[in-house]
């Protein structure tokens, strides 16, 4: 990977070699798995690898070159940009509602079957959101991945927080109590020794712009993005201190 010969602070001529790409499951398999073939169309020489897998990369021990992260890390010889906010609500099969019903409040979400993560496999505390809705979840269908809770709800099998981007390409989803909305970021974060690599840079800038251009669909309706904190983020890109 790039990462390998980073340490000796040369700066490729061109843009070439492979560059591992590590983010979540959803936002690698329902956003990044479809675009990125056009940064390789740009150049001929670039290797992508992009591993979209339910769990942390570790940067220095050399698993990632480039981490999508769900929260700025806090300590590390780590660079970490904000990419975009997102937001998450609950959502049914159309298929699920009509045999079930409609929950009209959060209590009511206790009388219906409800999909979680697997809490001992959750690898950030950001993924922790189901107390945000409701203090005892206690999913019936437990899943370690966010493409496999949307396909259990889209199958009926229930109720669960699923992200917005993704639940609204499928029209058979139901949108469930819009209050009911949590939001969150995606964070791009490499290592400090990587900062002069060419490849890399041009994968971190790619993924800007395509977040950028397409940056509407991240958040809900109901939901505004503070400009203020988005602009103070995005313009820093600094090492975080070691710890």
């Amino acid at each position: 990977m790039l990462t390998a010969a980073a340490g000796t602070g040369r700066i490729d001529a061109k843009i070439a070699g492979t560059v591992r790409l590590g983010a979540p499951d959803g936002f690698g398999v329902f956003f990044l798995s479809s675009r990125m073939g056009q940064l390789i169309a740009r150049h001929s020489a670039l290797k992508l690898q992009l591993v979209p897998v339910p769990r942390s990369f570790s940067l220095s021990q050399r698993e990632a070159d480039i981490a999508i992260t769900i929260e700025r890390p806090e300590q590390g010889r780590l660079i970490s940009s904000k990419l975009t906010d997102y937001t998450l609500g609950l959502y049914a099969s159309r298929a699920y509602v009509e045999e079930a019903g409609l929950p009209q409040t959060i209590e009511a979400l206790k009388d219906h079957a409800r999909i979680g993560y697997v809490e001992d496999l959750i690898f950030s505390r950001s993924l922790d959101f189901t107390g945000e809705i409701m203090r005892h979840w206690d999913a019936r269908f437990e899943i370690s991945s966010a493409i496999g809770q949307t396909e259990a709800v889209r199958s009926g099998a229930g109720i669960a927080i699923l992200h917005d981007y993704v639940a609204r390409q499928y029209p058979e989803l139901v949108r469930l109590l819009p209050s009911a909305s949590i939001r969150r970021s995606y964070w791009t974060t490499y290592h400090e020794t990587a900062r002069h690599m060419a490849g890399l840079r041009t994968v971190v800038a790619f993924l800007k712009e395509l977040v950028d251009a397409e940056r509407g669909i991240f958040v809900g309706g109901n939901e505004q993005i503070c400009a203020t904190e988005d602009a103070r983020q995005e313009g820093k890109a600094e090492p975080l201190p070691a710890k």
